[in-house]
């Protein structure tokens, strides 16, 4: 499917759907949020080879929805999200993504966070710098590591730097009247959209919005307060950042502001503060601090139609980002499935590994907070063999996976008004499912732990042939060193037998044994020659075998009733 991509800051601030400016902020000044007075010093660092992230299954959560654990007021923060990480541990999932978590000037029913008015800021609805330090240092007790959400290209209107004459003419973009042909960086609109009257003058918005305004990254003081935001974070143990709206750093005239070289410069810059960490260089950086031996990652939000317009994102392969996020791949995947076209993310995964540079891969994901596309549970109609399907072809992908809150257990969310992708965490159906075998939430631990237990499913990609044509299965092998395992898919709504051929040129031994990681045999248990018969696959359903290789281990679970 083809769509305009819209950036999330867009999305976030619910300007498709009544606008951010509709909301004015909290008036709530209680004692309930009070004044952040604690410190948060530079704290543990989480150790790793370069490359970490490659075997990563990540978890993406809307802190506001999250979990309620300090105020008691129905808003998720971060004391909520500590006293939850059993279950995140017991999910499988080994590295937490989470929304913008500092000061914004938008407290409403959306709340968001991707209105900065302070970066070094905590939003007081989600805790206290301490609750932040006792977050990060429980995720690192238990190997597991923390994103931080990073949004450099816009600020507030709130933020003092737009209100401060010493720093609101040199550190936005202004004009006094803006010339012909501007329109939104990602296509459409016009000059009226993005440039917004204040006083005299007018300011760059590229979110088309008088709340928000993109900073101006040709001016070098820019540059170095956000590299020292970056290095802040990141000394205080944050395990790396999703950066946000990474297109539209730089823009130099009307057709000029999405995608620009002057933006890769920038962007790599930020990168290259990220690889002292690897690199052990203890020289001072901009934040202050000493860089710690520990592999930081960055996370692209480059939304663009296909991976050509993401490939450049990763600039030589070792220089911008580790991983892109994948805006193709939930349509490719629900494509798959809602139309038994198995070929498109199949073409997807393939085009991938010829366009981005060696050694790179995307970041897929199945849905999140943006009005890309509906959670699974609405997506597929409630229907939980789709819902897990959708999940296999997630977590199991040549991709780094990631999971949105509540979709391990099926959340619902229409896709069309954000706030419907944004609910509370139903935590009922958590209990409820962690004791039933063939639940959402089960299935999804299933997947984790194969995905964890067997490299090849985190290695190498190749597209299978079957009998039955890519519009009723689709199959792939997974491959790493001697290991192979096999992924058949059934794509229709009846009982089918699926051959797959072609093994053999892969690296899988003719005739050789299969062993079922998930699902069942059915009684056979060979390739013959270098074909496999997968038996009697239910509608929907997914086997994940055990081709070659001497690490097998056992089987998790048989095929979903």
């Amino acid at each position: 499917m083809t769509f305009r991509p819209v950036p999330t800051a867009l999305l976030l601030a619910g300007l498709l759907v009544g606008g951010l400016g509709c909301h004015g902020p909290s008036t709530d000044t209680s004692s309930r949020y009070p004044v952040d007075t604690t410190t948060i010093a530079p704290g543990q660092q989480l150790e790793g080879a370069p490359g970490w992230y490659n075997d990563a299954v990540i978890y993406h959560i809307w802190v506001k929805a999250f979990a309620d654990g300090v105020y008691g007021d129905g808003i998720g923060d971060l004391p909520g999200i500590q006293a939850r990480l059993d279950h995140l541990q017991s999910l499988g999932v080994n590295t937490l993504w989470l929304s913008p978590i500092f000061e914004c000037d938008y407290k409403g029913a959306n709340m968001h966070g991707y209105d900065t008015t302070d970066y070094y800021a905590v939003n007081d609805r989600f805790g206290t710098r301490a609750d932040l330090k006792a977050l990060l240092d429980a995720v690192h007790a238990r190997g597991m590591r923390i994103l931080f959400d990073f949004v450099p290209n816009h600020t507030s209107t709130k933020h003092p730097w737009f209100t401060d004459a010493a720093t609101r003419d040199s550190w936005y973009l202004w004009k006094s009247t803006p010339e012909a042909g501007w329109g939104f960086p990602w296509g459409g609109g016009t000059t009226q959209d993005v440039w917004k009257q204040s006083g005299d003058r007018y300011f760059y918005t590229s979110f088309g919005v008088t709340s928000l305004a993109d900073l101006n990254f040709y001016n070098p003081a820019v540059q170095s307060e956000m590299r020292k935001v970056q290095a802040y974070w990141l000394d205080r143990g944050f395990d790396g950042m999703r950066v946000d709206a990474v297109r539209y750093l730089c823009e130099s005239g009307p057709g000029q502001a999405a995608d620009q070289a002057d933006t890769h410069a920038r962007l790599q810059a930020f990168r290259a503060l990220l690889d002292e960490y690897d690199s052990g260089d203890l020289h001072p950086h901009p934040g202050g601090d000493p860089a710690r031996h520990s592999s930081k990652v960055m996370l692209a939000e480059a939304w663009t139609n296909g991976p050509i317009g993401v490939a450049p994102y990763f600039g030589s392969g070792a220089n911008e980002f580790h991983l892109c996020l994948d805006f193709s791949a939930p349509w490719a995947i629900s494509d798959a499935i809602t139309k038994g076209d198995g070929a498109k993310v199949t073409a997807l995964w393939e085009l991938e590994q010829q366009t981005f540079p060696a050694g790179q891969r995307s970041a897929t994901f199945d849905s999140n907070h943006d009005n890309l596309i509906s959670r699974p549970g609405t997506q597929y109609g409630g229907a939980k063999a789709k819902v897990i399907l959708a999940e296999a072809l997630t977590l199991l992908s040549p991709g780094t996976p990631i999971l949105y809150y509540g979709n391990e257990i099926g959340m619902t969310g229409q896709s069309g008004t954000d706030l419907n992708l944004r609910q509370p965490m139903d935590w009922a159906a958590v209990a409820a499912q962690s004791g039933q075998p063939d639940s959402i939430l089960s299935w999804c631990k299933y997947l984790i732990q194969a995905r964890r237990a067997y490299p090849a499913l985190r290695g190498g990609y190749a597209t299978l042939a079957t009998d039955v044509g890519p519009g009723k299965a689709l199959a792939y092998l997974r491959d790493a060193g001697t290991e192979r395992v096999l992924v058949v898919a059934n794509l229709s709504a009846a009982t089918q037998t699926v051959v797959v051929s072609g093994l053999t040129a892969h690296g899988v031994p003719s005739g050789g044994p299969v062993q079922a990681v998930l699902g069942d045999l059915k009684g056979v248990a060979a390739l013959s020659g270098d074909a496999y018969t997968a038996t009697s696959i239910p509608p929907y359903g997914v086997r994940v075998l055990y081709v070659a290789g001497s690490g097998f281990q056992s089987t998790l679970h048989g095929d979903l009733p």
